[in-house]
């Protein structure tokens, strides 16, 4: 038998181990061919570069049928535990059990994302899966794509609509906007008139620095215009600055409740148009059969259509 070392890797069919083990097992050609649904033919063929590529003729016709050589023997016994180990990395899933895993899971998001979602999530798997951190890791809804795809990230929750082929998106709502003020600072009354929302200072979060959203091109559009007078990259500090200062900021509605609750804030809906936005949850489709990622997926997705229904 010559040195299968020696050969060229590359130019070995693995599929012709799946056929030499098969014709071990069966000791016919027929009953290979009818078990591997391929044609009598084919596995003869296959027989054929077996025995050129081991230097031996493997199996010997008898009367009772294909009579395996000493080396088939060998070699059977050790395609065996190989064959078998290649299954279970093909086939089996892995296993995960939340109670007991120690693992550190990535979630990229936004920190308004952050801030609606986390308390709550992380109260649950500190109360679940004691051994389980989260790592939430910054990304506007432009970044999300990349970081998924380059598995900087485990999942995303996105307010964003940019997805791609190697990606997984499942909407689970479609969200508006609210304007906040404190009423220390600007002690107006409710309904919010488009000329008091455009006479006084705002606040305006831009993720890429911009200095106008879509709102603002369509107050354009009616022959007006609102004050931009502070632009920043995160929710986070809004609070802050509207408690010392007569401005309103237009934030997502989903911070209004517990921004009214924690600061005492006023708000109002936006007297102009505004686009609404997706709320999803992405996931690369590689992580598909990832127990630990699935079961992070179907707490936050079940914890999102609870806030959200609320």
């Amino acid at each position: 038998m010559s040195n299968i070392k020696n050969i060229d890797f590359h130019g070995v069919d693995l599929n012709l181990i799946i056929v030499f083990s098969v014709l071990y097992e069966e000791r016919s050609v027929t009953k290979a061919a009818a078990r591997l649904h391929l044609g009598q033919p084919a596995v003869s063929a296959s027989l054929k570069r077996l025995r050129v590529l081991f230097d031996d003729p493997l199996f010997v016709r008898t009367a009772q049928g294909m009579h395996p050589t000493p080396e088939a023997t060998v070699l059977s016994a050790r395609f065996a535990p190989l064959i078998a180990e290649l299954h279970n990395v093909l086939f089996s899933r892995q296993t995960f059990d939340p109670a007991t895993d120690e693992i550190t899971l990535r979630i990229g998001m936004s920190d308004w994302i952050e801030h609606w979602l986390m308390p709550d999530l992380l109260a649950e798997i500190l109360r679940d899966a004691p051994a389980i951190s989260l790592n939430a890791v910054a990304c506007d809804p432009w970044q999300v794509v990349s970081e998924l795809e380059l598995e900087n990230i485990d999942l995303a929750v996105s307010a964003g609509d940019q997805c791609s082929s190697a990606l997984n998106r499942e909407q689970l709502a479609t969200c508006g906007f609210t304007t906040v003020w404190d009423s220390q600072q600007i002690p107006v009354q409710r309904p919010l008139t488009r000329e008091v929302f455009t006479r006084h200072p705002h606040l305006l979060v831009s993720y890429r620095g911009a200095r106008q959203s879509a709102m603002d091109k369509m107050l354009l559009e009616q022959g007006t215009s609102r004050q931009v007078r502070y632009i920043s990259t995160h929710f986070s500090v809004l609070p802050v600055i509207l408690s010392k200062i007569p401005a309103f900021a237009t934030v997502p509605a989903l911070l209004v409740d517990d921004w009214q609750e924690r600061y005492g804030f006023d708000s109002a809906p936006v007297p102009a148009a505004m686009p609404d936005f997706a709320l999803a949850i992405l996931w690369h489709r590689n992580r598909d059969n990832d127990p630990a990622v699935q079961w992070l997926l179907s707490r936050i997705r079940r914890l999102m259509q609870e806030k959200l229904s609320r």
